[in-house]
Order: C-alpha cells, then sequence, then structure tokens
C-alpha cells in the first residue's frame, strides 16, 4: 500500500480508521495514545446520536430497517473498531435471540444472518457460548459445494447449488472469524468455491460476471456490507485473511482493485447505502473506509 495512503488512514479527522490502521495494520501495542484514541471513537457525534436512539430496554426500533435493523446498527458499531461494551449488552442479547430463533427453523444460512453474525464476532462477542453455537450452527449448514444457501430456495429444490451471495456473505463472516481465531468450520472449500469462480464469475470463467447496477457490483468499491452488496476491497481482504491472497485466481481481483487507485494510493467511494445509522462517505470521493480494507487485504497477502 501506498505510504502517502496510510498517512492519510492515520489522520485525526477519522479517529475509527486511525484506530482501525494503527492495531489492525501497522498492529501498534496498546498504550495510552491508543487507548485516549479509542475512547474518543465513543464520543464522536455519529455513535452518539446512534447511542442516544435506543430506547429504555436498550433495543433500536425495529420499524427503522425491520428485520435487517440489527444487521445495520451493529456493524455500524463493528466499522468503527468498537469492542463488547455495556451500552450494546442488551440489544446484543435481542439479536442473538433473534438469530436464535432462525437456528430452530433450520434457517440460519439466511444472507443477512451471516453479516450480522460477523457484526458479533467484530465487537468481540464470540467470546459468549451462546453466539459460539450460533456460528457452529452457521457452519453446519455449508453445502456440498463450499457455499451457502438459505432454507427458502433449498425447500423449492433440495440438492441445490449455493447461492454466490450467500456465499460472498458467509465469506465475510468466515473472514472475521479466523481473525478472532474462532473459526468454526473448514474455510477451505469455501475458498475453493471462490478460486473457482476467479472471485468475480457466477459458475466459471466462461460464464457471466456476478451483475448489478454500477456502484452496488462486486466489482465496485461498496461500503459497508449489506446482504444483496459487498465492495471489492472487502472481497479481497476476506480472500487474503483466508490466506487465499496470493492465490494466480485472485490476479483479476487485484489488479482490478489496483486500478482504482489514484496517485496517493486512495480508493473512492463507489456505492453506499443511502440510509444508514451514520454515514460512511460519500460516493465519488476518496474514502478512508474503503482504502482501509484495500490496505488490510495487502497486509494479509504480503504475509
Amino acid at each position: 500500500m501506498n505510504n502517502n495512503a496510510i498517512s492519510w488512514l492515520l489522520g485525526d479527522d477519522n479517529p475509527a480508521v486511525k484506530y482501525r490502521t494503527l492495531t489492525e495494520i501497522i498492529s501498534a501495542a496498546p498504550d495510552n495514545d491508543t487507548d485516549a484514541l479509542y475512547r474518543s471513537i465513543w464520543a464522536q457525534k455519529p455513535i452518539v446520536k446512534m447511542l442516544e436512539k435506543q430506547d429504555e430496554n436498550g433495543l433500536w426500533s425495529t420499524k427503522d430497517w425491520g428485520v435487517h435493523t440489527s444487521l445495520r446498527y451493529l456493524t455500524a458499531f463493528a466499522e468503527q473498531g468498537l469492542c463488547k461494551d455495556e451500552r450494546l449488552d442488551r440489544f446484543v442479547d435481542y439479536t442473538v435471540q433473534f438469530l436464535q430463533s432462525f437456528e430452530s427453523k433450520g434457517d440460519l444460512a439466511g444472507c443477512a444472518n451471516a453479516l450480522t453474525l460477523r457484526a458479533l464476532v467484530m465487537l468481540g462477542y464470540h467470546c459468549r457460548s451462546d453466539v459460539w453455537e450460533l456460528l457452529a450452527a452457521f457452519a453446519s449448514t455449508q453445502l456440498y459445494d463450499g457455499g451457502f444457501n438459505c432454507k427458502r430456495l433449498l425447500d423449492r429444490k433440495p440438492g441445490r447449488k449455493s447461492c454466490y451471495r450467500a456465499a460472498l456473505n458467509s465469506l465475510m463472516l468466515y473472514a472475521e472469524c479466523k481473525r478472532a481465531d474462532v473459526l468454526p468450520g473448514n474455510a477451505n472449500e469455501l475458498i475453493e468455491y471462490f478460486l473457482r469462480r476467479s472471485v468475480f464469475y457466477a459458475s466459471d470463467r466462461s460464464k457471466s460476471l456476478v451483475g448489478g447496477k454500477p456502484g452496488w457490483r462486486i466489482i465496485d468499491n461498496f461500503f459497508p456490507v449489506e446482504p444483496m452488496r459487498i465492495g471489492l476491497p472487502l472481497i479481497v481482504a476476506a480472500l487474503a485473511i483466508l490466506g487465499a491472497g496470493s492465490a494466480p485466481e485472485t490476479e483479476e481481483a487485484w489488479t482490478l482493485l489496483r486500478e482504482k487507485e489514484d496517485e496517493n494510493g486512495r480508493l473512492a467511494l463507489e456505492g453506499t447505502l443511502v440510509k444508514q445509522p451514520c454515514s460512511f462517505g460519500k460516493t465519488g470521493q476518496p474514502n478512508k473506509w474503503v482504502t482501509f480494507y484495500a490496505a488490510l487485504a495487502e497486509k494479509y497477502a504480503t504475509g
């Protein structure tokens, strides 16, 4: 990663990105400065506003995003680099019960559930036994081709292949589990699922690129995660974290990612959610979040 880009990520204008760059890319040891920086993230206006929206039970209204409310809020906190905290505990309790209701119906492998579990792992709640049980239950739904699919589609056609997007969301989860050293299953088959497709392709190189409108495609710098849209820097980072960063099949992904960099190694945001708990930047402008994930990808790919 361009040194200018790293210096940019370490700027004081975004404490969350600065903290994550120090701790996850530079691997700075905890000290008074990093502790103070972490505390400052909780004091940032977007975080304060999100906390103020909690009701008396510590929950956020499902009127905001329906069944995706847990995903949106927990992801917002997780991407800010925050960790397990009493201010989130009651909402996590609610979210775990919500996920358990899917698990009881054998429907835990849904795309949103994978990303919600990812947020719980990023926040450090994987140490809870009930979260670990959910992770193990999720891993048990992996299909014969290495990917995943939701119960609704499997019920319609038993024995069908995996859904690309379900597998992609699962890849995001497995990468964070790997970093937290709590990988619940064998990730090798999931990695192979994507390598067979050279990352981007629906079936193999002879088939078409997994599509979508510009800004929402998997070859775009989309952020944050969303069940139907995962950005290119996060995909490359996940594969690198899981040990496939130098695989020949990822060469096209790396080439495309580097072609998107400006002269200072920065990436522009090409797509984002219109409505979300907090803003992660405007499209068309250099963006620290997607640049951070590109830097994270390079760190893991180069060892």
